[in-house]
Formats: structure tokens, C-alpha cells, sequence
């Protein structure tokens, strides 16, 4: 499982509301962002959004990558929901556009 450590447990951070640190033993930042987001994203939590993952080694030598995590307040849920419903209308009031060509240059 590529999500090794999550600390405090989930349970734990959501009682004290504190966010969590989750690592990941994935090969690259990229690949630790997609599987952290997933093991989120199945628990009601999400990701800080870094671009780049803190890395720590353990005693043994091995690489982790570390990300920030937390649980998204009512009104943030809220607001997310808000923007989304908001960005939905915009882009149906959109005039519809020509559907793409595989070559620009066609004919």
C-alpha cells in the first residue's frame, strides 16, 4: 500500500481538529499526490494543495513523501460546492464551439 503513515489517525485529528500528515512510499512526487489524494478522498479529507511534497527518510533509509491533510469544514463543503454549481452555469450559458479536427490545417 503506497500510504504507509497517517498521523495522527484520521479519527484522532477530526476529535482534537488538527490536520494530519500522510506519507507515502510512491517512487515519485507525482505518483505520492495521486495516491494521497485517493486515500483522502475515501476518508472525507483532502490534501493541502503543495505541488511539491516534503520528503523524510525513515531509520532505515527509505524515502517518504509527506503531505498535509485535513478534514474541510461545512463552510468550506459549502463554498467548494458554491463555486462548482457557479463554474456549471457559466460554461452552459457558453456559446457552443466547432468540434475539433484532428488536424488543424484540414479543410
Amino acid at each position: 500500500m503506497p500510504v504507509v503513515n497517517a498521523y495522527p489517525e484520521p479519527e484522532q485529528a477530526r476529535r482534537m481538529g488538527v490536520p494530519l500528515f500522510v506519507d507515502s512510499d510512491a517512487d515519485t512526487n507525482a505518483q505520492a499526490i495521486r495516491e494521497v489524494d485517493l486515500w483522502c478522498r475515501e476518508r472525507g479529507l483532502v490534501r493541502a494543495r503543495e505541488s511539491h511534497l516534503s520528503t523524510v527518510s525513515t531509520p532505515e533509509g527509505a524515502l517518504l513523501r509527506r503531505a498535509i491533510c485535513y478534514r474541510p469544514s461545512e463552510a468550506q463543503i459549502s463554498g467548494a460546492q458554491q463555486n462548482w454549481a457557479d463554474m456549471e452555469r457559466r460554461l452552459r450559458s457558453m456559446p457552443e464551439t466547432a468540434p475539433l479536427t484532428d488536424s488543424p490545417l484540414e479543410d
